[in-house]
């Protein structure tokens, strides 16, 4: 076969070409005549490239022939362009060539779409599908970046006892009640490094368990306790924390958390979150700024002690625990000796510290509370009823009257009947009659004229002639204050004041009256009894040494402290009560306990007591060996009937009748239900009377709560007084004490307050659970006070139901705030329940 002539050959395929381009621009032009050109077009041109190529010569020789054909004209071009005969010229023509034949495309795309060929729709169109890409760039990233953190805070989540969540790098824990909502959320380890992870160490406690050797932190074996299962997490060098799941007890459910520092100068601090989304809080006790809820309380972070209303943050009367709305509950031991902080500058939580104490017979910080859940307030109110009743030691003595039927055996081989009152039964008996006796009739402490400050015998005897002369009918007890005594502590009536107080106790008691005796722990330098109490060890000591640590009573007695841990001191002060009963034939005392504050600086106890408040049950103890209290102004736990608490007053102020419902309610939330207001208008100084209106509220308020007491009389306002104060004397009778004395057995078996706060009340009404100032009686009366000065209008919130204004006889629709409500100084709003579904016209 002859070599054929490629110069021909090329020049022969390049005229072709440029046919072929020809033809198909003239075949595009005729495209936008004709739709269906295309196809036609293009089987034609196939046909006809076909045919070409096999008059030259089939398929494998026109590949080679074009393969030549490229060589050589890529080798031409690379020659010319070399001596610049092909230069930038035809590289612009090419470009020109390039944009046109895109230009083209495009122009053909729009036509087959129906678009104009428009260079501004082109722009737009170009920068909108750059938003596109951008917006869809970002969405794939930030799912990736949400997918990358929640499933590394699934790893770090951790699931405990089926109940409860960890996560911890932000150390977040989360109890959940059966529905799996929220009910509990606390930030553990609030000083630890942020985001570290903690190591796992609970195979290690198992180890040693199983070995004998204690997991308890900081050695605390006496406070060791059982427990289903155990979670311990480790923060290296830092702090060890154990979560241990208690028996469930009472459809209660609990949870230990104990911590444990690793360094000598590291403090523990956990915080609990209140309000907001985990619903209202209330407990602690008695708080200057009343506190209920306890965001409406703004404490520091201090040691939650017993101390004095308006000079420290915590009153007298305090139970470390708090509960929520959600039926959940965290409780402190005995032991804390660390700082409470309640909604300080309003952060919305309960922060408990442990700090560094070197003095401390363990030299490592230890923090320990537990959390608890229930199926409803209802269940946590009888679990704390259960738990004061575990930790009481007091036994009430019988009645003498109570009458005892022994076994009477009639005949032989026939049934016996038998009625005996068992030691349980009796005590149970006088504790109603006690309680109702404390119901029914106010305390009197005689007022002293200003000509007069102290009390004598005389004086006494003319308050309570005054007191019957008064016809309101009211008996009781006349207490008398701590001054009775000769000296601070010597528990011997002052002969000079009191000559005769056999005949003065005689006289009070033929009037119907029956006298009581307040008693403190002090007792004087001075006091005969100082210098054999202080040979015996009777008294506080200071510290590592015999000698008795000295305080100040009442800012004025340089005073030595009973010690009753100490089981000699106990008998010595149940001795001198015992002489008091035989001699004078009394038998009623209330306690005015020391304060932790007023205690020495630094002091010891006979006995390891778990805290400078522990030492209250002690003295109630040795008291009630004698005769259980009328009332104590120092708790830290319910002490149980007959004995009622008497709140804190002070000097008579609207500060104290502002906070004095909240302290009553916070009371009542944390099982104490036996409360009594104290003084109305407050306790009086010597020749001091308290502000009118002042008075008024006051007496309207403890009107319709439990138990009060009265020192200044109302006649000293002038007739109006004393006829105001008869007509609440007879609105108590008919209408108040009916329905607290069907609570005195429920209060008594269960430990349900005589007033309920309206939480208790509407229990699923988030309103309810923040109304500070309303309380109900019975089932069916609502109350509604004023307690600030010079206010005669109020709010007032009416839970669900028809609610019967007793003021102007209106019914009222409840689920609601009434705005505005008018009530004028000698009024107290009340209402009574009428219906749960009944809507009036």
């Amino acid at each position: 076969m002859p070599r054929p002539d490629y110069r021909r050959v090329c020049l022969n395929r390049s005229l072709r070409r440029d046919s072929e381009n020809m033809e198909t621009e003239k075949n595009l032009e005729e495209e936008k005549k004709k739709s269906d050109f295309e196809s036609s077009s293009s089987s034609s041109s196939s046909s006809s490239d076909s045919e070409r190529d096999e008059e030259a010569g089939g398929d494998d020789y026109m590949s080679w022939d074009d393969t030549i054909c490229s060589n050589r004209s890529a080798y031409f071009k690379m020659y010319y362009t070399q001596r610049g005969v092909i230069g930038a010229q035809a590289d612009n023509k090419s470009k020109a060539s390039r944009a046109s034949s895109q230009n083209s495309l495009s122009s053909l795309i729009r036509e087959r779409m129906g678009k104009p060929d428009n260079p501004k729709s082109k722009t737009r169109a170009d920068l909108g599908l750059m938003v596109l890409v951008a917006f869809l760039f970002i969405v794939i990233v930030a799912g990736i970046s949400l997918t990358t953190y929640f499933y590394n805070l699934h790893l770090l989540e951790l699931s405990i006892f089926s109940q409860i969540k960890f996560f911890e790098a932000p150390r977040i824990l989360e109890i959940y009640n059966p529905d799996w909502k929220p009910v509990i959320k606390a930030h553990l380890g609030t000083l630890l490094p942020n985001n570290s992870i903690p190591e796992d160490c609970t195979h290690y406690l198992h180890y040693l368990e199983k070995h004998n050797k204690s997991v308890t932190p900081g050695g605390l074996v006496q406070e060791e306790e059982e427990y289903d299962d155990m979670v311990c997490l480790d923060w290296t060098a830092l702090a060890r924390v154990q979560l241990r799941k208690l028996p469930s007890v009472d459809d209660v459910q609990c949870y230990s958390v104990w911590w444990e520092a690793a360094k000598e100068d590291f403090t523990l601090k956990d915080c609990l979150k209140v309000g907001g989304d985990q619903g209202a809080w209330w407990g602690g006790g008695e708080m200057s700024d009343g506190g209920y809820p306890v965001t409406n309380a703004n404490v520091p972070p201090t040691q939650m002690v017993t101390g004095k209303l308006g000079r420290d943050s915590w009153g007298q009367l305090l139970r470390r625990t708090w509960l929520s709305e959600f039926s959940s509950l965290l409780s402190l031991p005995d032991s804390f000796k660390g700082h409470v902080s309640v909604n300080y500058e309003n952060d919305g939580q309960i922060c408990l510290e442990s700090r560094p104490q070197p003095s401390l017979s363990y030299k490592f910080p230890v923090l320990k509370y537990w959390l608890c859940t229930a199926q409803n307030l209802s269940a946590l109110t009888y679990h704390l009823h259960t738990e004061a009743l575990a930790q009481k030691k007091t036994d009430v003595q019988p009645v003498k009257n109570v009458a005892v039927r022994k076994p009477e055996v009639k005949a032989e081989n026939v049934t016996v009947s038998v009625n005996v009152s068992s030691p349980k039964d009796l005590q149970m008996e006088e504790a109603k009659a006690r309680v109702k006796a404390r119901i029914d009739h106010p305390v009197w402490i005689p007022w002293m004229s200003p000509d007069q400050p102290l009390l004598t015998q005389d004086a006494i005897l003319q308050y309570v002639d005054k007191v019957v002369n008064l016809t309101y009918g009211y008996k009781g007890y006349v207490l008398l204050p701590p001054s009775w005594q000769s000296q601070p502590g010597d528990l011997v009536f002052d002969p000079k004041r009191f000559p005769d107080p056999v005949a003065m106790a005689r006289k009070i008691e033929e009037k119907g009256f029956k006298m009581a005796l307040t008693i403190h722990p002090f007792v004087s330098v001075d006091a005969p009894t100082f210098n054999k109490g202080t040979q015996e060890g009777l008294w506080i000591r200071q510290r590592k040494s015999d000698l008795p640590a000295l305080t100040n009573y009442e800012d004025t007695y340089p005073s030595a402290v009973t010690d009753f841990s100490n089981p000699r001191a106990k008998h010595w002060f149940s001795v001198q009560l015992k002489k008091l009963k035989r001699m004078y034939n009394i038998d009623r005392f209330h306690l005015k306990p020391a304060d932790s504050h007023d205690l020495p600086a630094y002091h010891e106890y006979h006995m390891p007591i778990p805290g400078p408040d522990a030492i209250l049950s002690h003295f109630l103890d040795s008291v009630s060996a004698v005769s259980p209290p009328i009332s104590t102004e120092g708790a830290v736990m319910p002490p149980g009937a007959p004995t009622f608490l008497t709140l804190g007053n002070s000097d008579g102020s609207w500060e104290g009748l502002e906070t004095l419902v909240p302290r009553v309610l916070t009371l009542a939330m944390l099982g104490f239900p036996f409360v009594d207001v104290g003084a109305v208008g407050g306790i009086a100084r010597a020749g001091h009377i308290p502000n009118r209106e002042l008075y008024i509220r006051w007496m309207e308020v403890a009107t319709f709560l439990p138990a009060m007491q009265i020192c200044v009389l109302p006649d000293k306002y002038g007739t109006e007084m004393a006829a105001l104060a008869e007509k609440y004397t007879k609105l108590r009778k008919t209408v108040v004490l009916p329905r607290l004395r069907k609570k005195i057995p429920e209060a008594l078996e269960k430990g349900t307050p005589l007033i309920t706060p309206l939480a208790l009340f509407s229990p699923n009404d988030p309103v309810a659970a923040q109304v500070s100032d309303e309380w109900i009686l019975g089932t069916d009366l609502l109350v509604a006070p004023i307690t600030n000065r010079g206010q005669r209008s109020r709010n007032i919130y009416l839970p669900a139901g028809i609610w019967k204004d007793e003021i102007d006889g209106h019914l009222l629709r409840g689920g609601r705030w009434i705005k505005d409500y008018k009530i004028p100084l000698t009024k107290i709003a009340y209402f009574t329940f009428k219906s749960l579904h009944n809507d009036p016209a």
